[in-house]
């Protein structure tokens, strides 16, 4: 195994940068860094246009029906929205159990309790209102939760962002660790909770969302096929301008053991990923649209998948 790169000047500035911002923002009230964080957030799509063109497209796509007035709404609340979550996530070593307590209502209690009761599973979420949050909920409500990560290239931003992730008690799985840290969290009841919503290259399954077919990470499935764990769909709506949030809890997917291992790990997948899809058609203007979600299936006019046609997919879903 290969040493860590070491980090350039750069990632040191970046670093520091970083902790710098997170710092000043954690010394404003909740409801001041609310504000500058959707501050931010309108400046970032009204003013600086950031990636603008991929969420009118994406959002066309999902939403045929709407005015262009309509989708501007939807993605601009979007950007205000995330500007929100990242000044929450600078205080996030602030928000325990007694936040949670206070901010945070879950929809519906039986399906939480439901949850409970299930010996081990895969909880998937979307870059839909609070994500990181969403652990740290997901933490105080079911106590033995782990979160499968990603690595960012600057290591040592990347140490201290999954260190306030952990704070909670929260254990972090990389996707070196991935395999042993599911199965040991399976094996004890556990629950592994993590994002599933990005464009997934050549690796992925192609299933549909929002009418268009999209590689999808195939891990969730993968494991579920394997283990016979529930993939259980959850995220985490923030309600209003606020720090309120509400848990929204979707029904377990279980895989079909009539099937080959690989169209039931498609039909987990399509299964899960609807019932994200109908959450977000709910509350759109909390979805990260920026995301270039069907890139690899060709929407936006790259490459189609090479090894994985789409029409090799059809009539295999649900």
């Amino acid at each position: 195994m290969g040493s860590e790169r070491k980090p350039t000047l750069l990632h040191r500035i970046e670093y520091a940068m970083t902790r710098t911002v997170i710092f000043f923002a954690g010394l404003l009230p909740l409801r001041c860094a609310l504000t500058l964080g959707a501050c931010l957030g309108w400046t970032a799509w009204s003013i600086l246009g950031i990636r603008k063109k991929i969420v009118i497209m994406n959002l066309r796509q999902a939403f045929p029906d709407r005015t262009s007035r309509e989708l501007n709404r939807i993605g601009l609340h979007s950007y205000m929205n995330s500007g929100r979550f990242m000044l929450e996530f600078a205080r996030q070593n602030r928000m325990g159990e007694d936040h949670i307590e206070k901010h945070v209502t879950v929809k519906d209690p039986e399906a939480l309790d439901a949850l409970k009761a299930l010996s081990g599973a895969i909880i998937i979420t979307g870059h839909f209102g609070n994500w990181e949050l969403f652990g740290v909920v997901n933490r105080y409500k079911l106590g033995d939760v782990a979160f499968l990560v990603g690595r960012q290239s600057n290591s040592l931003v990347d140490g201290y962002i999954n260190g306030m992730r952990s704070i909670h008690g929260i254990e972090l799985y990389n996707r070196r660790s991935a395999v042993k840290g599911v199965l040991r969290s399976m094996k004890r009841g556990g629950y592994v909770c993590w994002l599933s919503d990005q464009d997934a290259g050549d690796s992925g399954v192609v299933v549909e969302f929002f009418g268009y077919p999209a590689s999808t990470p195939r891990g969730a499935a993968a494991f579920s096929v394997k283990l016979g764990v529930p993939v259980v769909p959850a995220v985490l709506a923030r309600e209003g301008k606020g720090a309120d949030h509400t848990l929204m809890i979707g029904k377990p997917v279980y895989p079909e053991r009539n099937l080959s291992p690989e169209e039931a790990e498609k039909e987990v997948t399509q299964k899960y990923t609807r019932q994200l899809e109908q959450m977000i058609i709910s509350r759109p203007e909390l979805y990260w649209w920026a995301h270039r979600r069907w890139k690899t299936t060709g929407m936006y006019g790259s490459r189609k998948l090479k090894s994985t046609s789409i029409t090799a997919f059809e009539g295999k879903g649900e």
